[in-house]
């Protein structure tokens, strides 16, 4: 339950300010929240509505609580807003939960807060408990799940409350829709209804591709009716189908019931946060929470730059796809002999059996995987090779339609770009996840090769990219040399590891502890190779091929046979990767179906061959995880209640995570520092998006190398330049300033 006793106040008037005013400089509070209800949820066109905020008196354990309503007392609101925003730059720490969302609200009604003592909840939920997700027993980042787990068991009952309303609101729209469809009497067949329900209605747009051109032309009529004359303005923008709860804005609904929300939102705010603070004070978690406060702003900066769209070019592909899509159904209802839903896994399963002979467990995608590989073995003219590969290329194509396509269309709001969020806690590990984290860098295409879409084409501006190169990698052969057991291969991947050079006369070992030795290890000779010699043999140093080198152990090849390109992709990169989160050999085998047992054991043994120093690293994790109950990665992030099987990824995905947020931190301050035009676009997996005026070209070098200062670090960094003049996806590598400049002219 409360830690304290909390007292609501909605002011609503002069002497109700200034009493919040005196209250405040009696209790001079140290811990303070706020939070907004807004018209939506874009991040640069929706506005607050409520403006709430509170404080505690931590010697009284009294909590007071407090929302101002700037829709219906704009004047009072903005001035309430404007001397609390004074009064809270005095607090120790002033909270939000996904607190940047709300500080974009602030920005959208010219009344930004840029105070530093500014603190996100989610970061202290992160950093109070073990390092585990939701699903293996770790916290929820919702405020109102964690509440609800942690804090009070009626924490989202005023969530309900409102969700409820919203979904009532929703069904009377659409029951409108239903009413006007009864004039038709029995819907088409294919539905299989009897009459018109709110199920019909539903059925009708559960195709992802279905929009209101493609419904029978008297459904339509009636449809195009019910939009125009039932609908208001407001939906009229968000309806592509039906009304769903979630396009039912905040301030349509119960003001009261709102206004009680609200000042509960700050009281978990408040209480969640207390509820970490002992936690992170008995870890000593600090310092996690001090990067990602001083994240904030930075990302904030990032988040209102924006993406420019190319809109015609994502409505083509939205067509070219669309219209793709209808012809592989048709194929693949063709070898069917019916026409169904590939998200009908049971009628799936059963059409299996039954047409082609095949029991399988489940149709999810790996299941269906494993078998067609098999089939492509033992029964290569089998015909349900073809069918399944037509169920999963329409469920991609169907993915890329829905989760790309429509969303970005959705997400450009009668504007022409596009604002991706960025969660700085959304992992463990302490990797920044965001909304378009999973964007494909790749195109998809029909069955000919023909581009049917290309993601990142929408993306349409001069750019600046700069991509860590293998940083992951590069972190787990520094591994290595902390666990005492520096791996040769791995550590001859990315420098002269074990090599020479020679100076009058004299040889100099390569020296992995002298960052002068770190900075150099790309120095060349005027011929071109390195002034590096491996010690063993005298010959130049050249960078180890690390899936080569799995691909040589797991297969017997050389570089000089036919199929090892080949088999490099297939088999090395695949081990590395697996075996670089921690995969065991069970994992291996459901990654190589086709292959026997002895070339499992062979191909799970490459990994290990090939880079004996991770090994021991992966074995010090599991010992680590055993004696104790937490560990540090190499940015001073602490990690508890880890398994050593996720402790192997954790620490080097966190370690590349934290080092990228040392260096946006940087880069940002140098921007503010100097006073410069360019802008930081966007951070995605380990690469940074700059917009660069050309008159600043010259400071993408010095980005370059702020991020591959490593200070100390035993294993160089690099990060590799990147620019384009049309899209994001046209982008390629640059080798000088006066080939950035060119490209950006």
């Amino acid at each position: 339950m409360f830690q304290y006793n909390w007292e609501s106040t909605t002011i609503k008037t002069n002497m109700q300010a200034n009493s919040m005013i005196e209250l405040f400089k009696k209790i001079k509070p140290k811990v303070g929240a706020f939070d907004t209800e807004t018209t939506g949820l874009h991040i640069t066109s929706d506005k607050p509505f409520l403006f709430q905020f509170g404080f505690i008196d931590e010697e009284h354990r009294i909590g007071y609580t407090y929302a101002v309503d700037l829709e219906k007392q704009p004047e009072l609101s903005k001035a309430v807003i404007k001397k609390w925003h004074e009064l809270a730059s005095h607090l120790n720490i002033y909270l939000g939960h996904n607190v940047g969302y709300d500080l974009h609200m602030m920005h959208n009604i010219d009344m930004p807060y840029e105070f530093p003592n500014i603190s996100d909840t989610m970061a202290w939920i992160r950093h109070a408990h073990d390092a585990l997700t939701p699903t293996n027993g770790g916290p929820p980042l919702s405020l109102k799940d964690y509440s609800a787990r942690y804090i009070s068991p009626t924490a989202k009952s005023h969530e309900q409350e409102l969700a409820r309303e919203r979904t009532e609101i929703a069904k009377m729209y659409n029951n409108k829709l239903k009413e006007r469809l009864k004039v038709l009497g029995t819907p088409p067949e294919k539905y299989g209804y009897k009459s018109y329900t709110l199920s019909v209605v539903h059925e009708m747009f559960k195709d992802p591709i279905m929009e209101s051109e493609d419904l029978e032309p008297q459904i339509r009529t009636i449809y195009n009716q019910w939009f125009q004359e039932d609908l208001p303005l407001y939906l009229q923008t968000k309806v592509t189908s039906l009304v769903e709860s979630d396009m039912i804005p905040y301030h349509k609904l119960n003001r009261e019931k709102l206004v009680s929300y609200a000042h509960m939102d700050i009281v978990l705010t408040i209480e969640v946060y207390l509820q970490c603070r002992s936690a992170v004070e008995a870890r000593g978690t600090y310092k996690g929470i001090d990067y990602e406060n001083k994240l904030i702003y930075p990302l904030v900066r990032m988040e209102r730059v924006g993406f420019p769209i190319d809109k015609q070019y994502l409505e083509e592909s939205r067509i070219k796809l669309k219209n793709y899509i209808k012809v592989v159904r048709q194929k693949l209802y063709t070898l069917a002999g019916t026409e169904f839903q590939i998200g009908q896994h049971a009628f799936v399963k059963e059409l299996l059996a039954n047409d082609f002979n095949l029991e399988v467990p489940s149709t999810g995608n790996d299941v269906l995987g494993d078998v067609v590989a098999n089939l492509k073995i033992n029964e290569p003219n089998h015909p349900a090779i073809e069918f399944i590969d037509l169920i999963q290329e329409l469920r991609t194509l169907e993915k890329w339609y829905s989760a790309y396509i429509l969303r970005f269309q959705k997400s450009l709001n009668n504007c022409d770009r596009i604002y991706p969020t960025i969660n700085s806690v959304g992992t463990v590990s302490g990797r920044c996840t965001s909304d378009w984290q999973q964007m494909p860098k790749d195109a998809i295409v029909d069955c000919d090769g023909n581009e049917l879409f290309s993601p990142r084409k929408i993306v349409r501006c001069k750019l600046v990219s700069i991509d860590f190169s293998q940083v992951e990698l590069r972190v787990q052969a520094l591994y290595t040399i902390l666990v005492q057991d520096p791996d040769l291969n791995m550590l001859r991947a990315y420098s002269p590891y074990k090599c020479y050079r020679t100076i009058n006369g004299q040889k100099l070992t390569y020296d992995f502890n002298n960052p002068i030795d770190v900075k150099m290890w790309n120095e060349k000779e005027p011929n071109g190779e390195s002034i590096w010699k491996h010690e063993e043999d005298d010959q130049p140093w050249e960078p180890v091929d690390l899936h080569g080198k799995t691909t040589e152990m797991a297969t017997g090849l050389t570089k000089a046979d036919p199929e090892f390109k080949s088999l490099r992709s297939k088999i090395g990169k695949r081990v590395n990767f697996a075996k670089n989160y921690g995969a065991q050999r069970g994992k291996i085998r459901t990654m190589f179906p086709d292959k026997t047992e002895e070339e499992i054991t062979k191909i799970d043994g490459a990994y290990y061959a090939a880079f004996p120093g991770v090994k021991t690293y992966h074995s010090y994790c599991y010992d680590r995880a055993a004696q104790y109950d937490h560990t540090t990665n190499l940015c001073g992030i602490k990690y508890y209640g880890l398994s050593g099987h996720k402790l192997i990824n954790t620490l080097v995905q966190g370690s590349a995570a934290y080092y990228l947020k040392e260096k946006i931190l940087a880069i940002d301050e140098y921007i503010r520092k100097n006073n410069l035009k360019t802008q930081l676009m966007f951070q995605i997996h380990d690469e940074l998006l700059f917009i660069v005026p050309p008159e600043e070209v010259q400071y993408v070098y010095e980005f370059k190398r702020i991020m591959e200062d490593t200070d100390g670090w035993y294993v160089p960094i690099v990060a590799e330049i990147d620019a384009s003049n049309t899209t994001w996806a046209d982008k390629k590598p640059m080798d000088s300033i006066e080939q950035i400049k060119e490209v950006l002219q």
